[in-house]
């Protein structure tokens, strides 16, 4: 049995779940949040899951809820910069069910 690097292996398990290998840089996103978000903003507002290029976001607040959302343009940018321009089309921002 021969050794595969973990590039081909995770391109095949991509494949399998049908899950673009090319996207997998968007799932940074959840280990970078609070880079990206900042100490503060991390601590109410968490990224849950990404569908279709986009980024969902749980806020656990209705005052932060407000505020993200004039955020987003900054949020984005962010992520541009930390991660990579255009990863995600959109960002979603929900409150968190109590």
């Amino acid at each position: 049995m021969g050794f595969h690097s973990l590039q081909r292996v995770l391109k095949r398990v991509l494949k399998d779940c049908n899950l673009p290998a090319h996207n997998i840089d968007a799932y940074k996103v959840f280990h970078l949040w609070e880079k990206i978000a900042g100490e503060g903003l991390a601590n109410h507002a968490k990224p849950v899951r990404i569908d279709n290029r986009i980024l969902y976001v749980e806020v656990d607040d209705p005052i932060w809820l407000s505020q993200v959302r004039y955020m987003k343009l900054d949020i984005m940018a962010k992520i541009g910069v930390t991660i990579k321009k255009g990863i995600f089309k959109d960002i979603r921002f929900f409150l968190k069910n109590s």
